[in-house]
């Protein structure tokens, strides 16, 4: 599902890049040349990182010291587009296209990049790395704007509660296994989450339950029972309750608005 190698060397544009999976990334950290595509020649200037489309060869012509090649399935695209309605997140992969980070953010991006070579060689669960990669996906995209006011140590934290959040909302509720799963005490948690997000533990847990209410009551046929067993309430009632609480709304009232 997905594949994250580092890159270096030579290369020439006889020979195309291999990918596993459609969607493809080219990171430079250090490199001279071109990426050739069939819409044309694009320098690989250091920092610059490249959001490559499904269609079509990828080939180098020049040096790169330092970088990553990244492919992934469009499942898991589909897991960042679910988070990200911005018309860019859906125009991401179009087209060619690329931006030049900061130095700031290229620190950062390689850092991210390095934790998620170690997540996937671990062979962490899949849910774990989709929401993973959504995370790095929408910071180098420049989509999460309040992830690049972060602290390096502060956004690998907030990627790495994301990815055991969206692994695990729907089996556990309490507040201390998030927080044994993030090596803090619960304090420390509600403190750092409230300071970088704005939200506790309990209202992060209760926010992302409810997302996932309202993505299977828009594109499921699952009953409101059914659903009610998926996202982990022993009675529908408690469901229903939790869901007019959150939304304002009721479930009926909220399947008429849509």
């Amino acid at each position: 599902m997905i594949q994250l190698e580092p890159i270096s060397g030579v290369f020439n544009r006889e020979r195309a890049l291999q990918a596993t999976y459609p969607m493809r990334m080219l990171i430079v950290r250090e490199g001279s040349g071109f990426l050739c595509m069939n819409s044309g020649d694009h320098e690989l200037l250091e920092k610059r990182i490249f959001f490559i489309p499904e269609e079509g060869l990828v080939r180098l012509d020049g040096r790169i010291k330092s970088g990553y090649w990244l492919n992934f399935s469009s499942m898991l695209y589909a897991e960042f587009l679910l988070q990200h309605l911005d018309p860019l997140a859906k125009n991401l992969f179009l087209n060619l296209s690329y931006r030049d980070l900061t130095p700031q953010e290229s620190i950062k991006t390689y850092s991210l990049l390095d934790q998620l070579k170690k997540e996937i060689d671990a062979k962490k669960d899949l849910r774990f790395l989709a929401q993973y990669l959504s995370l790095f996906l929408g910071f180098t995209a420049g989509l999460d704007g309040y992830l690049a006011a972060l602290t390096l140590d502060e956004l690998q934290q907030v990627l790495r509660f994301r990815a055991i959040l969206d692994q695990y909302y729907r089996e556990e509720r309490a507040v201390q296994f998030y927080a044994e799963g993030m090596g803090m005490s619960v304090g420390k948690l509600n403190k750092f989450l409230d300071r970088v997000l704005g939200k506790s533990l309990t209202v992060l847990i209760k926010d992302r339950i409810m997302r996932e209410a309202e993505e299977l009551l828009l594109h499921s046929d699952f009953s409101v029972d059914q659903i009610s067993r998926i996202l982990g309430f022993e009675q529908t009632n408690k469901f229903l309750t939790s869901f007019r609480r959150h939304k304002g709304i009721s479930v009926l009232q909220f399947s008429r608005l849509v």
